[in-house]
C-alpha cells in the first residue's frame, strides 16, 4: 500500500476529532473492559499513519512496515472489545505484545534469510488473519449480546472489509513481485521520495503502473476503513456506557420497589396490628393511624391534624400519658388514655401513641373541660348538665360573674346571661338554637356596654345524658388583645 500525504493528515485529524467528541461525553469511573480496549484499538490504529506522516514530516529514511504490527494490535483489541472481556484472561496482553513484536520482527528478518516473502507481503497476509478472527468475534456478540448490536454488526462488517483489503493487498504484492522477478529476498528500500507518496510499505521492486495505482487505492481504502472503525469503536463505546447506566438504573428501581414494598407491608401489617395506635412527629402531627384506631375515632381526617385538634380536650396525667376527650360524629363524648413511646429514626423523634378507651367519668369529664383549662382574660369556659344547670366553671366564669353575683358556681345558665345582658331575645335564640341542634352561638351586649360571644356544643354520655359544653369571649377584649399581638394586622384586628 502506498498513502498520499494530505489523506494521512485528514484522517488523523478525523480520528483526533471523534476520539476527543468522545472524551468530553465519557462519564467519570467508567472502567469497563470495553473501554479500555476500545482506546487501545484506536491509539494502536493511529501509530502506523502517524509514523507514516511524521517520517513525510521530517523527510526521514527508513522502512515503515513494522508499523503494521500496531494495526495487529488494533484488530485484537476491537475483538476484546466487543466481547467485554480479555480472551485468555491475563495471557491475553502478554500474547497479543508477542504477536506485535514477532510481526514487526519477521517483516525484516524474513526476507533476508530468504525464505520466499516479502516484508510487505506477509505483513498483509497476517492482518488479514488478524481483522478475519476480529471480524467472527464481532459478528459472534452481535448475535449474542443485544445492548451492542448495531455497533458490533458494523464492527463485523468493517473488520471483514479491512480483511479483504489486505487479502488483496497480499495478492498485489504477490503478483507483482512474481511478475517482476525481483528475488523476494532483496532489501526494502527506505521512505526516500515523500513527495511521489511512496511508503516504505511497498516493494521497491513493484514498479509496474497499474500495480502502484492499485496499492495507492488500497491505501486510500485502508484509511477510510479505519476511519470508519474508529468511529464504531467510539459508538460501541457509548453502547456499552448506556448499557452500564441501564442496568444500573434497573437495579436502583429493583431495590427501590424492594424497599417501597418491604414498607408497604410493614405499614399495612401495622395497620392491621390488633390495638389503637397511631405514630405523631415532633410537633404532634399526626402521621398514621391503624385500623382499630381510625374505627374508635369514627374514621377521621388526619392529614395535617394534631391532637388538639382531633380532640376536644387533651391533659397531661403523667410521664408521656395523657387523657382526651373526643366527640364522635353522633356527638357522643368518648373518654380516651393515650401512651406515649418515643421513637428515633433518620434523627427526627417521633411518638407511637396507644389508644385505650376509658369508662366514661362525670368527674373525668369536668377535670377535662373545666379544670385543665387556663382561660385568659377576655375568656370563659364551663359545663352544663342536661336541665342547662351550671355544673362546672372554669375561672374566667367567675371574674365575668363576680361583680354582679356571688353565686355564680350554681343556678340555671340562662338566668345568669339574662343577669349579664337584658338582650332577652339572643338568649332565646340560644336556647332555642341548641334545643333543636347540636350547637348554638349568639352576641349579647352586656349592661356594661360590652360585646359577649356565647357557644355552646351539645355532648352525650354513653348512658345518653346530655351535656353542653360553654364557650364565652369578651368580643372588646378579645379585639383589643388581638391588636397587642406581635403579628396582628390591621385585617385581622377589624375581624
Amino acid at each position: 500500500m502506498s498513502f498520499d500525504a494530505g489523506a494521512i493528515l485528514l484522517f488523523l485529524l478525523a480520528s483526533i476529532g471523534l476520539a476527543a467528541l468522545d472524551l468530553a461525553r465519557k462519564p467519570a469511573g467508567d472502567g469497563s473492559a470495553t473501554l479500555r480496549f476500545g482506546w487501545i484499538a484506536v491509539l494502536a490504529g493511529l501509530c502506523h499513519p502517524l509514523a507514516w506522516w511524521v517520517a513525510d514530516a521530517s523527510q526521514l529514511r527508513g522502512d515503515l512496515t513494522p508499523f503494521l504490527a500496531f494495526d495487529l494490535v488494533a484488530a485484537a483489541a476491537i475483538a476484546a472489545a466487543v466481547a467485554n472481556r480479555a480472551p485468555g484472561g491475563r495471557a491475553f496482553m502478554p500474547l497479543l505484545a508477542a504477536a506485535a513484536i514477532a510481526l514487526a520482527i519477521g517483516v525484516q528478518t524474513l526476507p533476508a534469510r530468504g525464505a520466499g516473502i516479502s516484508g510487505p507481503l506477509m505483513a498483509a497476509v497476517l492482518l488479514c488473519a488478524a481483522f478475519i478472527g476480529a471480524a467472527a468475534e464481532c459478528a459472534r456478540h452481535a448475535r449474542l449480546d443485544r445492548a451492542v448490536r448495531r455497533p458490533a454488526t458494523q464492527l463485523a462488517l468493517l473488520c471483514a472489509a479491512g480483511a479483504i483489503v489486505q487479502l488483496v493487498v497480499a495478492l498485489l504484492f504477490a503478483s507483482a513481485t512474481a511478475g517482476s522477478g525481483i528475488s523476494p529476498v532483496s532489501p526494502v528500500s527506505p521512505v526516500t521520495d515523500a513527495g511521489a507518496g511512496s511508503s516504505g510499505l511497498a516493494s521497491p521492486g513493484i514498479a509496474l503502473p497499474h500495480v502502484s495505482q492499485l496499492l495507492a487505492g488500497a491505501g486510500l481504502a485502508w484509511l477510510a476503513l479505519k476511519l470508519m472503525l474508529t468511529g464504531a469503536l467510539l459508538a460501541l463505546l457509548a453502547a456499552r456506557r448506556t448499557e452500564v447506566m441501564d442496568r444500573l438504573s434497573r437495579r436502583l428501581v429493583e431495590q427501590a420497589n424492594a424497599s417501597t414494598q418491604d414498607l408497604r407491608v410493614v405499614t399495612q401489617a401495622f395497620y392491621q396490628l390488633p390495638g389503637k395506635a397511631m405514630v405523631t412527629d415532633a410537633a404532634g402531627r399526626i402521621l398514621f393511624a391503624n385500623a382499630d384506631a381510625r374505627r374508635l375515632l369514627a374514621y377521621p381526617d388526619t392529614q395535617a391534624c394534631t391532637l388538639e385538634d382531633l380532640f376536644i380536650a387533651v391533659q397531661p396525667t403523667g410521664h408521656q400519658q395523657v387523657r382526651a376527650l373526643f366527640e364522635r360524629p353522633d356527638h357522643q363524648a368518648e373518654l380516651l388514655q393515650i401512651r406515649m413511646t418515643g421513637v428515633e429514626c433518620g434523627g427526627q423523634s417521633y411518638h407511637l401513641m396507644q389508644l385505650e378507651p376509658l369508662p366514661f367519668d362525670y368527674e373525668m369529664l369536668r377535670s377535662l373541660l373545666v379544670d385543665s383549662r387556663d382561660d385568659a382574660p377576655h375568656e370563659a369556659s364551663g359545663l352544663l348538665d342536661h336541665h342547662f344547670a351550671i355544673a362546672a366553671m372554669a375561672d374566667g366564669w367567675f371574674r365575668l360573674l363576680d361583680p354582679i353575683d356571688r353565686y355564680a358556681a350554681s343556678g340555671l345558665f340562662w338566668d345568669k346571661l339574662r343577669m349579664l345582658s337584658n338582650s332577652d331575645s339572643e338568649i332565646s335564640h340560644l336556647e332555642n338554637g341548641i334545643g333543636t341542634g347540636s350547637h348554638a352561638r349568639g352576641w349579647l351586649k352586656m349592661r356594661n356596654g360590652e360585646g359577649l360571644s356565647v357557644t355552646l356544643h351539645k355532648l352525650q354520655a354513653p348512658d345518653h345524658r346530655l351535656f353542653y359544653r360553654v364557650e364565652m369571649q369578651l368580643v372588646d377584649a378579645a379585639l383589643q388583645a388581638h391588636a397587642a399581638a406581635p403579628c396582628a394586622d390591621a385585617a385581622e384586628v377589624r375581624r
